[in-house]
């Protein structure tokens, strides 16, 4: 499947506007790529820059496509297999982890809907606990709903919801609906992130066909960040609140698939990874109330090939904090802050599926920051395990784990190696 949704762009070009149709955009260009093949069992030892010895567990596999990962209090973690289930991995921080053989009941999964289609995104999307889960057991869980048929597109129309649940056992209970999205057609990825205030904020992609300018009108949720209370109240300073017609939960706008939220530990700053289209992947600082751009400009080109923009920052939007080109097709994103690999402190860890419309390419990427959110420099990790890595995430033991977007998918650790493990390794035939 392409990692890349198909959608029409507009960007500046000399003072006009060039619009390239959705047809010329999402162009019938092959997929190309090496296998996913992991080169072997694992654990895995490899050199950092700046962390120098890095060791890689497998610590669940038997999954598949996951999008998301959550640890709760007690070191247990919840794994999102997109669009379908909701697991545990029981003691996930631990020396032994197990996998709950049974998903957890009562999630949206929609795989069997009258008229579904694999390019259709439905069910289950992203998860977060509540700051209190250990005296509450709430979580919180975005998912597309479908709602009905669109015979003229022949897709499902649907909606992006925001809800909350508690976990009992291995189901959850008293759903809610927390935000509720427009009804359309191409509904996509989305990403809940709770700052240390207690507000949730919630990422959700641009339509990825039909109504593409909606992502540049306040009327709907697509191609926005959101920010509501942790009740589902509107904050009181949302930039939107008072102003009629618009949403009054939207914190930003003209995003394209903004599928990664995180928290700057050194500047409060919230940021977020976005996909461009071909090159022009994106790293934002959020900033209340501006407009980011997509589709009207954009660094990106055409799938097929095409020039590159003459005017990729158009006059009334924010330019991003940095850009990938060729595309790293960013997911979930993580700051480090734990003690376990001091040499990558404050660090940004971006899950990459692929780079360069490569398959079998993805990595993390280790992004190193000033104290003023000015990038200094990269490195690439894991590339050398040949995955899709759709989420990234720092548990409670101070080590970082992340995720796979596979047919069958794993769970990784990542923590501190030593050099009589990288002996051992390279002495082995």
């Amino acid at each position: 499947m392409k990692h890349f949704r198909s959608k029409a762009r507009h960007w500046v070009q000399a003072g006009a506007i060039a619009l390239f149709s959705t047809a010329a955009f999402a162009a019938d260009v092959p997929e190309v790529g090496v296998p996913a093949e992991l080169p072997g069992p694992g654990p895995y030892v490899m050199r950092s820059a700046e962390q120098p010895v890095v060791k890689v567990e497998i610590v669940a596999k038997g999954l598949e496509n996951l999008y998301s990962l959550a640890f709760l209090p007690n070191g247990d973690a919840l794994i999102v297999e997109r669009g379908q289930r909701l697991r545990l991995l029981r003691q996930a921080t631990g020396p032994n982890p197990v996998l709950e053989a049974q998903p957890i009941a009562n999630v949206p999964n929609y795989s069997k809907a009258e008229h579904f289609k694999p390019i259709d995104v439905l069910g289950i999307q992203d998860v977060r606990p509540d700051p209190d889960f250990a005296t509450n057991k709430l979580i919180y869980f975005t998912f597309n709903r479908p709602v009905g048929y669109d015979a003229k597109a022949d897709r499902i129309s649907a909606t992006t919801v925001l809800a909350r649940a508690r976990l009992d056992g291995l189901r959850l209970v008293d759903v809610k609906d927390l935000l509720v999205g427009e009804v359309m057609v191409g509904t996509g990825g989305s990403r809940i992130l709770i700052d240390p205030k207690r507000q949730l904020f919630v990422a959700v992609g641009a339509l990825s066909e039909g109504d593409i300018q909606s992502a540049q009108r306040t009327d709907n949720i697509y191609g926005k960040v959101m920010r509501i209370g942790i009740d589902g109240s509107i904050p009181a300073d949302n930039p939107f609140r008072n102003t009629k017609g618009a949403r009054p939960e939207i914190w930003t706008y003209g995003h394209r698939d903004p599928l990664g939220l995180a928290i700057d530990p050194r500047t409060g700053r919230l940021v977020a990874s976005e996909h461009g289209p071909q090159g022009g992947d994106e790293l934002n600082a959020l900033l209340p109330g501006r407009n980011y751009g997509w589709p009207n400009s954009t660094y990106g080109t055409e799938y097929a090939g095409s020039r590159l923009p003459v005017g990729p920052v158009a006059a009334g939007t924010e330019g991003p904090t940095l850009i990938w080109s060729p595309a790293i097709a960013p997911n979930g994103i993580a700051f480090y802050t734990g003690m376990a690999m001091p040499g990558w402190s404050n660090n940004l860890f971006v899950a990459s599926a692929r780079r360069g419309q490569i398959n079998g390419t993805g990595s993390l990427i280790r992004v190193v920051f000033n104290d003023r959110l000015e990038e200094m420099r990269q490195e690439v990790l894991l590339d050398g395990l040949h995955q899709r890595f759709k989420d990234v995430r720092q548990g409670p033991d101070g080590r970082l784990y992340a995720v796979t977007d596979e047919p069958t998918s794993i769970v990784v650790r990542i923590g501190p190696g030593d050099e009589a493990m990288l002996a051992k390794v390279a002495t082995k035939p």
